[in-house]
């Protein structure tokens, strides 16, 4: 009985312990021990872990956000491929998006359709004629003395040498007169508009089209009219001649600087030069007569040109009686012994002179003396179709060019694709897509009465070489964009690509063209063949030699250094302290340009003789 209750006592015992065990080891689990305690202070720095994660998971988040922005979406009212960029390019420089890569091509071809035109203007007669498939005698005149290519006795040498005229017109694709705008900015926006139906990232597809286009829209028709004579030019030059020697230092004031005696006086202002070019009265006969100019009065009929030669004999006369004046004193002295044997030379001698005169005779019949070598202009339209309603219009040539791939999802030119080109070439391409194009580089080119007026200030002894520079210098007036650092990589335009785009200059000037020393070599390369040894203002304050002021002469150049260098081609005196001069100016006309100013610098150099 008492084992029973021990063994109960132990039973009771042990599941107490049993419970108070398990209740102390539930307890246990519920509290940090002594030893976590110090592992989890250093827990509190660990909070800097989360601005940790978003910062290298910052990116991944942005990723999706930056792919979108690059997203190409073609539109109709925008240039696409100004948001399209070759594998590789900056794209920090519009000017390297394909649109801008086309737009470089479109500008050259601008640039040598413009040289075309003025190289044939700026050739001989002979050379432009040739060049149009024209023999040579449709500029051949008269003999002129004056002019060193020429012989008397060889009427093929008697090719005119310069135009007289040239009249050079741009037209639209109506015949109406414009200035010499380019079509590059609505030849793109027709591509634009059309590949946006077809393939707007097709590049090459796209530069074909407007090349198509461009080739399509732009003309030129060269004419030369008939060789016309006006009432005596050579006449006039040389009466200028004598009258400036004879007027010497009696010129007016403005022209008493030069000391030389190349300054003007009032009747040779009204005048052109001794090289053929035409006289005032020849410039008044064109200019009254524009439309028939190419017809012109026509050559001197044979019984004018006869009348024109004929001698009076008087200086034959004078020379006859000297000579018997001295035949009549030689036998005098000698006496009668030899007098037979002299009379008998002169016999001889007489004969002889006759016969020289007959032959002269003959000559001058043959060789009419000569009033006016003759002129002939050239006339040249350059015709540019622009976007208009008009059946000649970019619409109709694009309609012809577009014709056969209508069928690859291009609706056709409806007004509204009209409308998307008209408001597309309006945009500034610059403030839009960074895009520089220029409508056109020509900046206020001289007329035609400007020029002459500009060759009749050359002095009537200015030599023909002088005279050919100055007048390819007033040709390229407007015609060539400043660009600093620009030097001539050919003689004339052809090969310069003078307006097309190129890198911007320390001013941000984007069209390719010549500074001011790189002018003064391109014209003399151009207009005498010669290339100067300098194309910088240092190296032609040295070129040549030196000449007082008072002494410049046509084509000498006037050069300053320095910070503000420049270079300048003198053309005439305005006044005593003021001179007339050519320059490529980088002010505000960025062109070639005609000047007064003092010019009191420091270099007076002649290149030619």
């Amino acid at each position: 009985m008492k084992r029973n209750r021990t063994v109960r006592n132990q039973t009771i015992s042990a599941i107490f312990m049993a419970l108070v065990g398990t209740a102390i080891h539930a307890g246990a689990q519920s509290y940090l021990s002594s030893y976590d305690i110090p592992e989890n202070k250093p827990a509190r720095p660990v909070v800097s872990i989360p601005p940790v994660v978003p910062e290298e998971t910052k990116p991944e988040e942005t990723v999706p956000e930056t792919e979108a922005e690059e997203v190409f979406s073609p539109s109709l009212a925008a240039l696409n491929l100004a948001y399209l960029y070759p594998e590789g390019a900056d794209r920090t420089d519009a000017q390297n998006s394909l649109a801008g890569q086309i737009l470089r091509e479109l500008s050259v071809k601008d640039s040598e359709w413009l040289a075309s035109i003025y190289d044939l203007s700026n050739r001989k007669p002979a050379e432009a004629a040739a060049k149009l498939g024209l023999p040579a005698d449709r500029v051949r005149g008269l003999y002129n003395p004056l002019d060193e290519s020429q012989t008397e006795d060889n009427p093929d040498s008697w090719l005119l040498s310069e135009w007289s005229r040239i009249d050079m017109v741009f037209t639209d694709e109506n015949g109406n007169r414009i200035m010499a705008d380019s079509n590059i900015k609505e030849i793109m926006a027709m591509a634009n508009t059309y590949f946006y139906y077809t393939d707007p990232e097709d590049s090459d597809a796209f530069l074909n089209y407007v090349l198509n286009l461009w080739d399509k829209s732009h003309s030129i028709h060269y004419s030369i009219g008939e060789v016309y004579y006006c009432d005596g030019c050579l006449e006039e030059a040389s009466g200028d001649t004598e009258a400036s020697e004879a007027a010497g230092t009696a010129g007016s004031g403005e022209n008493t600087e030069n000391a030389s005696g190349d300054g003007l006086t009032g009747s040779e202002e009204a005048q052109s030069g001794a090289d053929g070019t035409a006289a005032a009265s020849a410039s008044d006969h064109l200019q009254a007569t524009p439309e028939t100019a190419e017809i012109g009065p026509g050559v001197p009929s044979a019984s004018e040109a006869t009348a024109l030669g004929e001698d009076n004999g008087t200086g034959s006369g004078m020379a006859e009686g000297a000579a018997e004046a001295v035949e009549q004193e030689t036998k005098a002295e000698i006496g009668p012994g030899i007098a037979l044997m002299e009379a008998s030379k002169a016999a001889e001698t007489e004969t002889a002179e006759e016969t020289d005169k007959e032959e002269e005779r003959d000559k001058e019949e043959k060789t009419p003396l000569t009033k006016c070598p003759g002129h002939v202009d050239l006339h040249i339209t350059a015709a540019v179709a622009g976007a208009s309603s008009s059946e000649k219009s970019l619409f109709s040539i694009a309609e012809e060019v577009t014709a056969a791939e209508q069928e690859a999802g291009f609706p056709g030119w409806t007004e509204e694709h009209k409308n998307a080109v008209l408001e597309l070439a309006a945009q500034d391409w610059k403030t839009a897509y960074g895009l520089t194009v220029s409508s056109t580089y020509i900046s206020n080119p001289l007329s035609q009465s400007e020029t002459e007026y500009y060759l009749s200030l050359l002095h009537a002894d200015t030599s023909l070489e002088r005279r050919r520079l100055i007048r390819y210098a007033l040709s390229s007036v407007g015609k060539v964009p400043y660009y600093w650092g620009g030097k001539p990589s050919a003689p004339d335009y052809d090969g310069n690509h003078f307006g097309s785009l190129a890198a911007a200059d320390e001013k941000g000037r984007t069209m390719k063209g010549l500074d001011c020393s790189g002018w003064i070599s391109w014209v003399y390369w151009s207009a005498l063949g010669k290339r100067l040894p300098a194309e910088s203002t240092d190296g032609l304050a040295n070129c040549g030699t030196a000449v007082a002021r008072a002494d410049l002469k046509p084509g000498d150049i006037i050069v300053r250094l320095g910070d503000e260098g420049h270079v300048v081609m003198f053309l005439a005196w305005e006044s005593e302290d003021r001179m007339k001069v050519v320059h490529e100016s980088s002010g505000s006309v960025n062109n070639v340009t005609v000047s007064t100013m003092q010019a009191s610098w420091p270099y007076y150099r002649k290149l030619i003789d």
